[in-house]
């Protein structure tokens, strides 16, 4: 982004807050949970790997949705460890709550909180981590200068982000999609998906916010859907709340055409029970000294 104004700012809040926290998107990531963590496992794996984990850490995990990765962190920081996981959405941290106590886990807490202006204090968590949160913060480097904040000397960051634009999964579905509906200008200053797909932004940004040995590494990892690809597209149109207006868009007999297209590409991907396509992320770390 180029450092919009704070009406702007604002705007980009308000719409996140929309797309990410309604009953629907909510209801989604509850139907389609058990799926959806298998299929970004690996994005998962990488967080913990790039957080250099122990036993008794204390960690914050930002945009935590509905427990990914914080329910796994909570696992491999053990009973002497805690995490405090954070979404702007109680609706999603509600469903992350009610797995943790499925699960078990009795050293982790939920907190509704804005990565802008965390309700810590300073120097309490040795870990900040995120997975596919990052990237939709309206002011960046605010956020990661609240991270720097909360952090104690020596702790670090861990953020997993999607890389480029031209992935499979959105080229096969959305790519095709817009064959068939017009898509509005995007605002070119807004925080997007793709966002840190431009080399070296997420590095740069983790500097600016003032962490030093900051580090990016582009990593390709698999992404396995365990279902049909009517399924993972059913998903996909239920899930992914910034592309429903597209949807919505559509007429029947247009959407038909386009589901048709749709599938026939995924069906590429597909063993017949298990979707497998490669996924681009990011992964940047940096240090509190």
């Amino acid at each position: 982004m180029n450092s919009p104004d704070p009406a702007k700012i604002e705007r980009f809040r308000e719409k996140l807050l929309q797309e990410w926290t309604d009953e629907e998107t909510v209801a989604a990531w509850r139907k389609w949970n058990t799926q959806l963590s298998v299929f970004s496992r690996e994005a998962t794996e990488a967080v913990l790997e790039a957080a250099q984990l122990r036993p008794g850490m204390r960690v914050l995990d930002l945009a935590s949705g509905v427990g990914n990765p914080a329910l796994s962190i909570a696992e491999a920081v053990g009973p002497t460890g805690h995490v405090t996981a954070t979404d702007l959405g109680p609706g999603m941290i509600a469903y992350a709550e009610e797995l943790a106590k499925s699960k078990g886990l009795r050293n982790i807490d939920f907190r509704v909180a804005d990565a802008e202006s965390l309700p810590f204090p300073d120097r309490a968590f040795d870990v900040v981590t995120c997975r596919f949160g990052v990237m939709f913060f309206p002011a960046q480097v605010k956020a990661f200068r609240e991270c720097r904040r909360v952090l104690k000397p020596g702790g670090r960051v861990a953020f997993v982000v999607w890389g480029k634009r031209e992935q499979l999964f959105l080229t096969a579905t959305i790519g095709v999609l817009m064959k068939y509906v017009e898509a509005p200008t995007p605002d070119p200053d807004a925080p997007h998906a793709f966002m840190f797909g431009e080399r070296g932004l997420l590095e740069n940004r983790l500097k600016a916010a003032g962490f030093s040995d900051v580090r990016e590494e582009v990593r390709i990892i698999t992404g396995r859907w365990e279902g049909s690809p009517e399924d993972y597209w059913q998903q996909f149109t239920e899930v992914a709340a910034p592309f429903r207006p597209l949807i919505a868009k559509l007429t029947p007999e247009t959407r038909a055409k386009a589901e048709a297209e749709i599938f026939a590409g995924l069906r590429k991907l597909s063993d017949g029970k298990v979707l497998t396509m490669p996924l681009e992320i990011v992964i940047g770390t940096g240090a509190q000294t």
